[in-house]
């Protein structure tokens, strides 16, 4: 188990090292730790502008969170957006903007969605990334890694 794997696991037990719960949530995790890293990213794809779930992609989400549900980690949302085109007057900056607020949106739905199929919302961290900054097409990744 790599080294960056185990601090992410230990960070999301509370108040770590403090308590005997904490001390044993932390060896629950790492005798998990196996079963943790065979979890693979959730990759959902969306048309352009798309924010809306289909049935196909929720099916998808519940069957992911019943795998990661028992785990007490943090669950990343990762959630791009292209940058629209085919607008009249739209700068760059508002083009970005748009982009930032469609793949926001579309984490927000994500990031509802397993909160519903079980998973804690203190778990769940989203993160909305610009266009400039990844090279993603109009996408979430779920995922219980950082990155």
């Amino acid at each position: 188990m790599t080294s960056a794997l185990w601090l992410s696991l230990l960070a999301a037990a509370p108040d770590a090292g403090i308590t005997a719960n904490a001390e044993a949530l932390n060896e629950k995790i790492f005798l998990q730790a196996r079963e943790v890293t065979e979890i693979k990213p959730l990759r959902l794809q969306f048309l352009k502008g798309e924010v809306q779930l289909t049935d196909n992609n929720r099916e998808m989400i519940r069957q992911w969170a019943e795998k990661i549900a028992k785990f007490n980690i943090p669950v990343f949302i990762h959630s791009y957006a292209t940058a629209p085109t085919g607008i009249r007057n739209l700068t760059p900056e508002s083009a970005r903007h748009e982009a930032v607020r469609i793949a926001f949106n579309r984490g927000l739905m994500a990031k509802n969605f397993l909160e519903q199929s079980g998973i804690s919302q203190n778990r769940l961290i989203l993160k909305s990334i610009a266009p400039e900054q990844s090279n993603e097409s109009d996408s979430i990744t779920i995922t219980s890694r950082r990155n």
